[in-house]
């Protein structure tokens, strides 16, 4: 993993290396997306779109959805080669113009942004879920923000969920 760091890392500040530290101690809780948001303002960009990564990937759960929102939505430099690491970008320039994505929605969800590209995946979730249906949505690759690899779900983020078609319902089999 070691040699899937972008080239837009230059080395951490002390005080990236102590935020760092703190995030890893909170890892696969909600309380590291949290101690990210107090931290954020003295991170470069680099660190600010690592770490908010990091806390992506190790915990989404039970957090709130426009903290994600806003902190993706920042428009600080170098997000696509600092968000994703360099095997994820290079994934998401290999994806077609129009993307097939699949969703299963947890009983009474109104808002998410995350979908995942595996059939397989959204079955998995879904039963997780305690759902015996997922959706099929079509997004053009402009609109996803990010792909990630790292979980082995093959997930991307659409920001704004208006960007995505939905096409079809489908039963788990």
């Amino acid at each position: 993993m070691f040699s899937d760091v972008s080239k837009h890392f230059t080395g951490s500040t002390p005080y990236e290396r102590s935020v760092a530290l703190g995030i890893v101690e909170r890892e696969e809780t909600p309380e590291a997306i949290q101690y990210f948001v107090e931290k954020q303002s003295g991170l470069r960009d680099y660190a600010y779109w690592f770490f908010l990564s990091l806390c992506w990937v190790s915990y989404t759960g039970h957090s709130d959805l426009d903290t994600w929102k806003r902190l993706f939505s920042s428009e600080r430099s170098k997000r696509k080669h600092s968000l994703m690491m360099p095997s994820e970008a290079k994934a998401y320039e290999t994806l077609p113009y129009f993307v097939t994505a699949y969703r299963a929605h947890r009983p009474g969800e109104t808002d998410w942004i995350a979908y995942t590209l595996n059939e397989e995946t959204v079955k998995r979730f879904a039963r997780e879920r305690g759902v015996d249906q997922y959706r099929v949505y079509r997004v053009k690759k402009r609109d996803i923000l990010a792909i990630f690899l790292r979980r082995g779900e093959d997930e991307i983020l659409v920001l704004d969920k208006d960007k995505v078609t939905f096409m079809e319902v489908r039963d788990i089999k």
